[in-house]
């Protein structure tokens, strides 16, 4: 797993360089600044894991998992913003809008957006129609029907009593969405069946939903030097998550209920899957 983060960490600095002596050279410092920052690179982690799993070519698959890791720092940037959830730390250090301001981080989270699509546009070793599965992927996915409507209603739920299907809906859309596309991102590259691209996405969505869950308990017991930001910022801002509707213990269960779920449905695949399993198992028992 470090060869493969290796390898991440050097394709999202080769398509994030500074642009020195440009009027604008500052975007570029600071998508930097958010991009390259101490990360868990999961999502990448997790497109490697599925094409290597499937016999496909990890060369091909790099710049499509390093498209995620752009659209998941954007998503990063904008949820620090003032005007949605108004954090001043993220991974340990100060959030790209308290060093380059608050406009400067709407554009770079555009930046990185729109950069994503383009790297998948032209990434090598691709046939054309993978690249249009591909973008096709993640614009469901990190679009109105995924990401930015599972923030959309988080947002509208502040301040509010939500039932956990609610709940379950802002989880599986603003987290699960993303991690479902990593998982599909790896059988389009590694030209899986269509009934194991059903399973994959399958799993994204089970383990995205216990991933979030675990975010909430680590809100209430994590520590906050490990997680980089402080805790019990929830509680602070009167949001409902899985802890004030279940309690610690039943969501403790549920996490790791979706997690047994999710390698089930692993083990149902056409090919082996050791390496999906033991990232899927990082992502559920962690301490940040």
């Amino acid at each position: 797993m470090s060869t493969r983060c290796e390898m991440i960490e050097e394709t999202l600095n080769k398509l994030s360089t500074e642009r020195l002596g440009v009027p604008h050279s500052t975007l570029f410092s600071a998508a930097r600044y958010s991009l390259l920052a101490k990360a868990k690179r999961l999502r990448p982690l997790l497109t490697l894991a599925v094409t290597e799993s499937f016999g496909g070519n990890i060369e091909a698959a790099l710049h499509p998992a390093c498209a995620l890791e752009l659209i998941h720092t954007y998503s990063l940037i904008h949820d620090d913003l003032p005007c949605m959830d108004d954090d001043d730390l993220r991974r340990g250090v100060a959030t790209l809008h308290k060093v380059y301001g608050e406009g400067h981080a709407v554009l770079t989270g555009d930046y990185l957006l729109t950069l994503a699509f383009e790297v998948l546009a032209k990434s090598p070793l691709l046939t054309a129609e993978q690249k249009l599965d591909l973008i096709t992927i993640l614009s469901q996915r990190a679009g109105g029907d995924g990401m930015v409507g599972g923030q959309v209603v988080d947002m509208l739920s502040e301040g509010k009593e939500v039932d956990f299907e609610t709940l379950t809906f802002i989880h599986s859309h603003k987290t699960g969405a993303l991690i479902s596309a990593a998982l599909e991102f790896g059988g389009i590259i590694a030209n899986a069946s269509k009934e194991d691209r059903a399973l994959l996405k399958k799993i994204g969505y089970e383990i995205g939903l216990s991933f979030q869950i675990i975010d909430d308990i680590l809100d209430v017991k994590g520590n906050e030097k490990e997680i980089g930001k402080p805790i019990h910022s929830d509680q602070d801002n009167n949001k409902s998550t899985s802890i004030t509707l279940l309690g610690i213990e039943n969501a403790e269960a549920l996490a790791d209920k979706l997690l047994s779920s999710s390698k089930g449905h692993c083990k149902m695949l056409s090919t082996s899957s050791p390496y999906i399993e033991e990232i899927l198992q990082k992502l559920i028992h962690r301490k940040f």
